[in-house]
């Protein structure tokens, strides 16, 4: 649930109160909630000292199709839907089990996993065309040695540097202030290395999981968030 629809779902506890019991698996420390969560901290933050519960006789797996069954109905935004989906596909859940706990059509599910395949697809276009324009970091230094030699091995720790934070510096245009012997001025083009190091995030995850350049991009925008 969003903010808005938490507000407005303890609203209607405060006014009506609980008027269908939560689902919970027993568990080794107690009970685990695989289903209303949200009616649970809402009660819990209008003060409720009681709640009434179902105890249900679930496994992991069954839990966590039962949990995903609640939220779907709770928030029904198909993007979530397919994120969801796909994230239980990979765990090894065919779309007919998950089909079957969320009681939607196989081919709903399909079209959800296309929508968000599409919408990634349209995210990492809008990326590159970013990354084609030219993007330069400058970066000037005073030194009291020779600054021919003092360059050589500041572009070396900046190089580094910038490979520990994901970029490779592509180009270096040295300028050393003629007037001033102790200036030197380093501009880097840091633009298509960026794109060098996405593509290469993508075929490692392709490589390493044996899945497609599109489901390799849906696996690392869905775990970042």
């Amino acid at each position: 649930m969003n903010e808005r629809e938490f507000k407005s779902l303890r609203v209607s506890l405060k006014k009506y109160g609980q008027t269908k019991p939560i689902q919970v698996r027993a568990v080794k420390d107690g009970y685990e909630i695989v289903g209303g969560y949200h009616t649970w901290k809402g009660l819990k933050e209008l003060g409720a000292k009681e709640i009434e519960v179902n105890i249900t006789k679930l496994n992991d797996d069954e839990a966590r199709l039962f949990s995903l069954q609640d939220n779907i109905h709770g928030q029904d935004q198909i993007l979530k839907l397919g994120k969801l989906v796909f994230e239980l596909n990979q765990r090894g859940y065919s779309l007919k089990k998950i089909a079957e706990a969320v009681g939607k059509e196989e081919q709903e599910l399909k079209d959800a996993l296309d929508i968000v395949k599409m919408e990634i697809e349209g995210k990492m276009k809008k990326l590159k065309e970013e990354l084609k324009k030219e993007n330069l970091v400058e970066i000037s230094f005073i030194t009291d040695k020779d600054p021919r030699q003092s360059i050589k091995t500041f572009i070396e720790e900046v190089k580094a540097f910038a490979h520990s934070k994901g970029v490779e510096v592509e180009s270096v245009k040295e300028k050393i202030n003629k007037n001033r012997v102790t200036v030197a001025l380093i501009t880097f083009n840091v633009t298509g290395p960026q794109n060098k190091t996405i593509e290469k995030a993508l075929q490692d995850v392709m490589k390493k999981d044996e899945i497609s350049k599109v489901e390799a991009l849906v696996k690392i925008c869905s775990s970042v968030t």
